[in-house]
């Protein structure tokens, strides 16, 4: 039985409000929250008692999900009415599956993963580690921490960022003298992830100077 507080449960000749309502009104809300998120739910709802008496509501019935991102496992709405006053609240479990990105083959430590690499997988949601990548894209020009096996979750933990400069790759440095901007074409001498100081030779004084790696084959030299 849902615990319930201001409620009346004694027997009043005004029409009393049907609970099957209350339960349809809760399953309807937990159905628009998980829309699309979570495969093949399945919400079980611990009904009120039948012997509850709830004067019928004039208006239509409020309701409150304190935790709207909690699309899974256990939850709680509360059903109030603002006249005549009383409040419900119904307890809830959600199942089901979400998707989760799974490699496609074994990938050794320090690898690039690439599109081909990865694939989207629906696991029961009670399956899924924490930290679990769910989107494709997050996962594609990350590296690898670690080698992991074919058919594994992947977990952000497990990766680290893309490389956005390449060794003995051609980049842009781009320096300033007062407000110009000078652009020089140069070699990277390491690979390098974002905001991250490498060596690089200018391909025009033949100097290997260091700078910052500020987007994907350009360097800043501060």
């Amino acid at each position: 039985m849902g615990l319930f507080c201001q409620a009346n449960s004694q027997a009043t000749p005004v029409e009393a409000h049907p609970l099957n309502a209350i339960h349809s009104l809760v399953t309807e809300h937990i159905k628009q929250k998980i829309d699309q998120q979570i495969i093949e739910p399945q919400i079980s709802l611990r009904k009120l008692n039948p012997r509850l008496k709830l004067q019928s509501c004039l208006h239509p019935l409020e309701l409150q999900d304190r935790n709207l991102n909690t699309l899974t496992g256990r939850m709680t709405i509360s059903v109030r009415c603002s006249e005549p006053v009383w409040r419900v609240f119904v307890p809830a479990v959600v199942d089901g599956k979400k998707t989760v990105v799974l490699s496609t083959k074994g990938m050794l430590k320090g690898a690039v993963i690439k599109r081909e690499d990865i694939k989207v997988h629906a696991l029961p949601y009670k399956k899924i580690p924490r930290g679990s990548i769910v989107n494709l894209q997050t996962a594609i020009g990350m590296r690898t921490k670690k080698p992991i096996p074919a058919n594994s979750v992947l977990k952000l933990k497990d990766l680290q960022p893309p490389y956005w400069v390449f060794k003995n790759q051609e980049v842009t440095i781009t320096t300033y003298t007062g407000s110009i901007r000078v652009e020089t074409k140069g070699i990277a001498l390491k690979n390098g992830v974002e905001r991250q100081q490498i060596p690089v030779k200018n391909m025009s004084s033949k100097k290997t100077i260091k700078g910052i790696v500020v987007a994907p084959n350009q360097i800043l030299v501060p």
